[in-house]
This record gives structure tokens, sequence and C-alpha cells, in this order.
């Protein structure tokens, strides 16, 4: 589970992509303020489900838009021993897989696709291998978005969930 919680923020990192019409179309992008993009902002974990042991002291992630029309993400973990995890990508909405920068050391890249403006797909991998699919998908007040996690080496594919709440 304590490696479940940074995968989770991980895959959030990426989770601010604009839609797929929007991905071939910079300006689209850039034509809406950006609060008016679901994803764009930050998020913090509800952690407060999870066993106290395995509950990390933060997890939080940024989206930013950049003007090419890929999305910058910023992801933090603190563990429950206060050591902490960053990442960070800049993808666009293709399924070509990106590399992620930072010291979270069981993934290496990421791939999304954006069915709608509040739902995002994405692949998180290590070393050519799929990690996990997850879908986010942003709840229509703007102020909580959900996490769908099936993990690739699961063989029952049972899905976890996840809440993150808007910080800003």
């Amino acid at each position: 589970m304590l490696i479940a919680i940074p995968m989770a923020a991980v895959g959030l990192m990426v989770a601010a992509a604009p839609s797929a019409d929007q991905a071939g179309t910079p300006d689209a992008v850039y034509s809406a303020a950006p609060k008016q993009l679901p994803l764009v902002g930050s998020w913090s974990l509800d952690a407060s489900q999870m066993p106290e042991k395995e509950r990390p002291q933060r997890v939080t992630m940024t989206f930013q838009p950049s003007h090419d029309g890929k999305w910058t993400t910023r992801v933090e973990v603190v563990a429950p021993d206060g050591s902490s995890r960053h990442s960070e990508s800049t993808a666009a909405l293709d399924g070509v897989p990106v590399p992620i920068t930072g010291n979270m050391d069981f993934i290496d890249s990421v791939a999304l696709r954006q069915p709608a403006p509040d739902t995002l797909v994405m692949t998180l991998g290590k070393a050519g291998t799929r990690v996990s699919t997850r879908v986010y998908t942003v709840a229509k007040d703007l102020k909580s978005m959900t996490e769908t996690i099936v993990w690739s080496s699961d063989n029952r594919q049972k899905l976890e969930t996840t809440l993150f709440n808007r910080i800003d």
C-alpha cells in the first residue's frame, strides 16, 4: 500500500491534460482561462481511509498547461517516516510514453489520453513494462477527483479507488 500511494500521486502528475480535441490545437487550451480546465491546479490526496501506519503525511500535485499544448505536473509524496519523493513530467495526449524525472524509482514513463475534459486515462511504466492504468475523473463541482487504478501485475483485476481534493 505504501507504494500504491506514491503511484497514485505519480499517476496524477500528468492528469491535467486538455481534451484530445484540444491536444492538436494548443490555442484552444489558452483561449479559456486555466481555471476553467477541470484538472488545472493543485490537489491533495485524502488519505483518511488508509491504514494509519501506511498513510502518507502528504501527497500534493500541481498541474500547469504549457504553450505547446503539453502539461507539466509536479508531485510530492511525504511518507509516514517523513521521507520525501518527487516527480515531474511534461506530456501530450497522444498516448506516447514520455520520461518521468525525480526520485520515484518504481516508474520511469507515462502515457496519457483524455476522452473528456474531466477524465484522463493514464498508463505508468517502468523499463518498457506497464505498471498500472489509471482513470482520473474530476467531480462536477471541481473540488474533488477520483482515481481508479488497475495494477498490471494483479491477475484479479481488482480496482483501487482514491480521492483527491482541490487545494487551490
